[in-house]
This record gives structure tokens, sequence and C-alpha cells, in this order.
């Protein structure tokens, strides 16, 4: 992504931020005392002059009740999330695959270019319903192989699947190294963190359901709800 694009990117999402904000009648000061930012630093983002890092993001929908899948959307004509009757729109004849939000295009796909992290690429045309489908591309290491400083947990169960590169992963106190064509999947309630520790560029396709959990290990806790992609 290009300084253009991640710059016009961030700006729909700080917009979004800031209408979601008003809308839960909470301060700029009040929501960076509770992700543990500078109230400038958010001022900034919902200006689109800078951006958060992963686990600020996160936290940030989970403060303000949104899903991350909306912070994509262009603040200006928001597409709601995907239906059925879109869809079966598109079934009947009526309306394109690509209207009815079915078919995404590769260079259609919403992105953002996190701080110091990756790049998120959403995987469909409209924010779903308890679930996110996502591209995320890391950088390469540049010498700072070490992993992100926090384990998390959140609600529902991840699925992920290595495309290029090699991905550091830890799961609780395991830790392995997926290649390409290798796939995982867990109970999101488990510590985890993900991150290249290489000089190659990595790709990963995720799914995260919020509806899928295994036991009942995920359904009577409290999570904070961000990932370290």
């Amino acid at each position: 992504m290009d300084a253009t694009a991640e710059s016009t990117q961030w700006k729909k999402c700080g917009e979004n931020v800031r209408l979601a904000r008003e809308a839960a009648g909470i301060s700029v000061r009040e929501l960076a005392r509770r992700i543990n930012v500078s109230a400038s630093h958010v001022s900034q983002v919902e200006r689109g002059l800078a951006s958060f890092s992963v686990p600020a993001l996160y936290n940030v929908a989970s403060e303000l009740g949104i899903s991350m899948d909306s912070l994509f959307e262009d603040p200006t004509s928001p597409q709601g999330n995907q239906t059925f009757e879109l869809e079966q729109r598109a079934a009947d004849g009526e309306v394109s695959l690509e209207d009815s939000g079915i078919v995404l295009r590769q260079g259609a796909r919403p992105a953002l270019e996190l701080t110091k992290g990756p790049t998120w690429e959403r995987l469909t045309t409209r924010p779903e319903n308890g679930s996110e489908f996502i591209e995320v591309i890391y950088r390469p290491a540049e010498g700072n192989s070490n992993p992100p400083s926090d384990l998390v947990r959140h609600k529902g169960r991840e699925f992920g699947l290595v495309i290029e590169g090699e991905l550091s992963v830890q799961v609780g106190m395991g830790f392995t190294v997926l290649k390409p064509g290798d796939s995982i999947a867990f109970d999101c309630s488990l510590p985890h963190r993900f991150w290249n520790a290489t000089e190659q560029q990595v790709r990963a396709v995720w799914f995260i359901s919020e509806l899928a959990v295994s036991g009942s290990s995920s359904e009577t806790k409290d999570f904070e709800y961000f990932h370290t992609y």
C-alpha cells in the first residue's frame, strides 16, 4: 500500500472512530484513558493524521461497541452488514455477484496498514455479523525478530492459513513456525500471538468467528478483544 492509499484508509478509519465515539457519548479524553493512549493521539487518529497499533485498534472497537469490519467502511456511505436479501437478488439474477457483495475483487479490498505492524485487507465487501475474514500481510522483520510484547485472549474461534513466508506462532506455552500451506485453528480464549521473525514478507488468511467456541472455556469469561497479528 502506498502512502496516499494508507492516508486515505486511516482518514476513513479515524472518521468512523469519531462517529462511533460521539454516538456512544464518550469524550476523546475518556476514550484515551480506556485504551491507555494519549488524548492527543486519539484526536490525531480521528483526523487521519496518525494510526493506532493493533491492540489499540481492537480496544477502541471493544470500548465503542462496534465491529472491526465497520472501521474499514467509507463513513460517507456505509454499506451496512451483508444480508441474505442482497445475496438472494443476485441468485435471482437481479444484480451481479459483485454488486450483491458475494464477490469481492482483489483490487477493491478495504485495507488498513497498522502502526509498526501488518496490513489488513478485508476479504468481504461488507461487514459480516459475528465474524471477520481478512488477509494479513506481515512486513519483513528488518533485524527485529522479537515477538509482540503481549499474549492476548478474546471470545470466539480462530482459523488461519499461511500462503507466503514463515509465520511465528505462540499459543499458550506452545510455539511453532507455520510455513506456506500450514494452517491453524484454536479457541481464542487461549493466550496467543503471531509475528514475522524473518526478512521476507509473510501473508496469511484469517477467519475469526465470535459464534464458534470449543467447549465452555470462552463462554463465561470477559476477554480483551484484540489480536496481535
